[in-house]
């Protein structure tokens, strides 16, 4: 009785699971005098030998595992059942909910009339600790997805900080956008930079991966863009210490494509460079052309070898529609993807309306083909529309 006070006092105490463990082993072994003792738990799907005594050790085979699951109920175990098990005389399995989570198999019993009072004992107590502990474990995978999802929680807060509230709509230009998260924490970025009275500059990005380090990386991209888009004179000098510090981060492991353009109402033209990005679309009345020119990837290697800028001239109403890879890998019933021909002819169709019109008009366009097929990844869209 003092040895089961004493593990029911460590359990109400927390003690860790050896130490209720070894407690087990010795109130079976010591105090019922059970010469033999292996309890198997499940854990993870697998079943281990959690605490022994006595025994042989042994390697869990698919049939020793059958066995193991094909225990019900307290019982005699048959000779020649599997070699491991001959050395004990007796199984006690311990299921929660229907489902196996423990097994204990004693050995050396000499039966007589109090063998049966010492089984119901060791069942009790066997029950007792196999269902403590799986408690304990499920009590501490809720804290455990509890904490992954405050987690979760702060990186989808940290990413909504990171995305401009609003975006400018003038005479002269109007940005508009379309976020849609695929999960609750996304790897796409826009942004938009006042740069001066004749100056302003657009971007959009995907981190390679998702999840918290995805943003937190996005984050770390974001400040390091703030602190470099308005200090660096050309374009190329912003790539270069873009591609730079990430890849201090990131050290090739991962990577951003990016896509940044500027356009100079004085000079009348965009300049842009596409890291790796899904090629953005260039819409004028009479023109219709993919901006592809650039440089591969950022953080991806310690110097990019080459860096090219691109220009368009702006001498007339003119939309940039960029978005991310969530768009183009969107597929429909049939298994069709939105391809850049259905992109193109949706553009040309849409190209006079307003950046707010033109996006909505997309979305509905993306649903009608997408048809009962999920959206696959994160939706993103950045449409810029100049009226110079």
């Amino acid at each position: 009785m003092n040895s089961l006070l004493a593990i029911t006092q460590a359990i109400n105490n927390n003690v860790n699971e050896e130490g209720l463990y070894a407690m087990y082993r010795s109130f079976v072994t010591w105090d019922l005098n059970v010469s033999k003792l292996a309890l198997f738990v499940l854990t993870d799907g697998k079943w281990e030998i959690a605490t022994q005594k006595g025994i042989t050790t042994v390697s869990i085979d698919d049939e020793l595992d059958a066995i193991i699951q094909s225990f019900r109920e307290p019982s005699k175990i048959k000779q020649d059942l599997h070699p491991f098990l001959d050395q004990f005389g007796f199984a006690i399995p311990v299921r929660h909910k229907s489902q196996p989570i423990a097994c204990a198999f004693l050995g050396g019993i000499q039966e007589n009339s109090a063998t049966y009072d010492k089984i119901q004992v060791i069942t009790a107590i066997t029950n007792f600790i196999a269902v403590a502990l799986e408690n304990k474990r499920l009590f501490r995978a809720k804290l455990e997805q509890e904490l992954i999802q405050k987690e979760f929680q702060l990186a989808s807060e940290i990413q909504e900080m990171l995305l401009p509230k609003s975006l400018p709509k003038t005479p002269a230009f109007e940005l508009s956008k379309i976020y849609r998260q695929h999960s609750q924490v996304g790897g796409d970025y826009y942004d938009y930079f006042h740069l001066d009275n004749n100056r302003f500059a657009f971007c959009i990005a995907d981190v390679a991966g998702k999840g918290i380090s995805a943003a937190m990386l996005m984050a770390n991209f974001q400040a390091i863009l703030k602190g470099l888009v308005f200090q660096k004179s050309t374009l190329k000098e912003l790539i270069e210490e873009l591609n730079s510090s990430i890849f201090k981060v990131t050290k090739g492991e991962r990577f951003i494509t990016f896509f940044i353009g500027i356009v100079d109402f004085k000079q009348r033209h965009l300049i842009y460079v596409n890291a790796g990005h899904i090629p953005p679309i260039f819409i004028r009345k009479d023109k219709i052309s993919t901006l592809r020119k650039g440089c591969l990837v950022l953080g991806a290697i310690e110097e990019l070898p080459t860096i090219e800028i691109g220009c368009e001239d702006i001498f007339e109403t003119s939309t940039i529609f960029t978005f991310t890879d969530g768009v183009t890998d969107i597929t429909n019933d049939q298994g069709e993807y939105l391809l850049d021909d259905k992109l193109f002819g949706f553009s040309r169709e849409h190209f006079h309306l307003s950046s707010d019109e033109f996006n909505q008009a997309l979305f509905r366009f993306v649903n009608e083909f997408r048809q009962h097929q999920p959206f696959p990844d994160d939706f993103t869209v950045l449409t810029c529309k100049v009226k110079p």
